[in-house]
């Protein structure tokens, strides 16, 4: 199987499967209310600022919350995890990296997520998932293999890595501290890393949502200056469309990258980091 079968799947695929015992789906959407409208049957309902993060420190959830989560979704040992959102799968793909990071190997997004689901005319319900009573795979130690913190960032020119910062190219500039709508999620300064290339997230998806063939992915990183042999650290506001870039790098190119999760609210307010703006990585 190529990476892409492996780590991608079609609503064609995933509806064969609805009744897979072992097929373990989850929705994560930048707002669970979106799951309660309607969402593909068998679904479970992820609830990104709950279930993926600390509930104290802005930080990732530690093991044994891990461990709670992934008994209550059902996922065994032999389980295969199919994860979907809205936003082409930004919440969904960082749903992704967190359950790689705990040692989760049988992943696989659906390709554009829930507005090609929904477009297509698929089956939807609003019947919620009982609690599953099954005995949880165990979640592997949590190691930096796919995550980069803020020195790995501060260190990354001198080690060879390339900065790909994946918001909007207004953000990019330093013209704004965050989209309209994200007030809560800005940082104290505008502007991006210095050396960092602006490779926007969207750049690597169809009108559709869909991921680009391979092909296209290639041509258009490499247009923004991306170079697909080195290592890179992807990042943006709070680490969401960065864990998208990071499965189009990793898990469908197969390079070397790891995430920032902390991205530009931790960086952006932190007193004494560097910082640059307009056009150019500087």
């Amino acid at each position: 199987m190529s990476r892409r079968e492996l780590s991608l799947v079609d609503g064609d695929w995933l509806q064969e499967r609805l009744e897979d015992p072992d097929l373990v789906i989850c929705e994560v959407d930048e707002r669970p209310l979106i799951y309660r409208v309607g969402h593909i049957p068998g679904a479970q309902c992820l609830d990104w600022r709950v279930d993926l993060q600390d509930s104290v420190a802005r930080d990732l959830p530690d093991g044994d919350s891990v461990a709670r989560l992934w008994q209550r979704i059902g996922l065994a040992e032999r389980s295969t995890v199919v994860l979907y959102g809205d936003q082409s799968n930004w919440h969904a793909c960082f749903a992704y990296w967190l359950f790689k990071l705990y040692g989760v190997e049988d992943l696989r997004i659906l390709d554009g997520g829930r507005q090609v689901w929904v477009r297509e005319g698929r089956p939807l319900t609003r019947e919620t998932v009982p609690e599953s009573g099954c005995v949880p795979r165990v979640p592997a130690a949590s190691g930096a293999r796919y995550r980069a913190r803020w020195r790995d960032v501060l260190a990354a020119a001198d080690n060879g890595i390339q900065l790909l910062d994946v918001r909007t190219p207004a953000e990019y500039r330093g013209d704004v501290l965050a989209e309209a709508g994200y007030a809560e999620e800005g940082a104290q300064r505008a502007g991006h890393i210095p050396g960092a290339l602006s490779v926007p997230w969207d750049i690597a998806v169809d009108e559709d949502g869909r991921l680009l063939d391979e092909d296209q992915l290639r041509v258009r990183l490499a247009a923004r200056g991306v170079d697909l042999e080195a290592p890179a650290i992807t990042y943006c506001r709070i680490g969401e469309r960065s864990a998208h870039t990071w499965f189009v790098l990793h898990e469908l190119l197969g390079g070397e990258a790891r995430n920032y999760d902390g991205s530009w609210v931790e960086w952006g307010s932190m007193i004494g980091m560097p910082i640059a703006t307009g056009e150019q990585p500087g």
